[in-house]
Formats: structure tokens, sequence, C-alpha cells
């Protein structure tokens, strides 16, 4: 019982650590009205950690992740989105995942495409999300709503190459991160 547990614990700081090296290490910067986005590998690395870890223990390693790497980069305005948002991507990706698993009875080709679709649904809950977010945000801070919207309307490209780049990025890590988890478990 205590080396599954700590066993868990390990992955879970694993992943924390890898999502933030993700980011880190291999950054883009993408054209946007509004914010600083660029091009990373965090999300994909928070999506498997999703697929490896499940919704809670994902949840912990992508906000812990992607915090990190926000408090070190003097991003600390982004935190609450991305705690936020993190927490209900991996919450809902992750139980959609363990619903489709069952649903693929051991069978390691459908497993493959319910990851590589759950990276999807991660991706355009990430659109979704940002986009309200930070509508909001804006609107919150005075500006009228159709600037708002508009602004964000602008903005959303970045997003959605982001999502496109999680979801290839997933179809390509995917099994050979399975592989070596499936060992070390």
């Amino acid at each position: 019982m205590k080396q599954t547990k700590l066993r868990s614990i390990v992955m879970t700081a694993f992943f924390a650590a890898i999502i933030f090296v993700g980011i880190q290490a291999f950054r883009i910067p993408l054209p946007a009205a509004v914010g600083t986005p660029f091009l990373h590998f965090g999300h994909i690395f928070v999506v498997l950690a999703v697929l490896m870890l499940g919704p809670k223990r994902s949840a912990i390693a992508g906000v812990t992740g992607l915090v990190i790497f926000d408090i070190l980069n003097g991003y600390i305005h982004s935190i609450p989105n991305v705690f936020v948002t993190t927490l209900v991507k991996c919450l809902v990706t992750g139980m959609v995942f363990l619903a489709l698993k069952k649903k693929g009875e051991n069978n390691s080709r459908k497993e493959y495409i319910f990851a590589i679709l759950c990276a999807a649904i991660y991706g355009v809950c990430s659109i979704v999300l940002d986009f309200v977010w930070s509508s909001s945000e804006l609107i919150l801070a005075g500006s009228s709503v159709q600037a708002a919207l508009t602004a964000e309307v602008t903005a959303i490209p970045a997003t959605i190459i982001n999502a496109i780049f999680t979801v290839a990025g997933t179809a390509i890590l995917y099994l050979p991160v399975e592989r070596g988890y499936q060992l070390w478990k």
C-alpha cells in the first residue's frame, strides 16, 4: 500500500516537473491582441498526465507545473485563470477518458483513438475557457462587451494553434509514454 501511494506521488511530481520544463525550455511567442501567448509543450504534457494519472492527480500535476512556471516567469496575474481552467480541463478530459477507456475493453487501438479524441476535447475546452475567462476579465476591467469580444476573437487563433499542437504532440507521444508508464507501474 505504501509503495503504491509513493509511486503515485512520485509520478504526479514527475508530471508537474515535466509540464514546467515543457514550457520553460520551449516557447515560441504567438501574436495576439490580448495577453502574451506562446506555443509550448506544457499542454501536451498536461494531456499526457490526464491520460496516465487520471483526472484528480493530473489536475494536481497540471496546476502545479503551470503555476510554478507563471510564478518564476512573471505571469503571476495569470495564476487564477491557469488554476481554474487547468483544473476544469483535467477533470473533464480525465473523466471522459476513463469512461471511453472502459468502453474500449483493453483494445489498444481504441484507447489510442480515445487518447487523441481527449486531447482534442482538452483543446476545445482551452479555446472555450480562455475565450470566456479573458472576455470576462476585460469586461470586469471596464471594457464594453463588444470591445472585449472583439479583442478575444483576435486572440483566439493563438489558442487554436496551441490546441492543434497539443493534439499532434499527444498523437506522437501517447504510445511511447503509455508503454513507459505501464512498465514503471
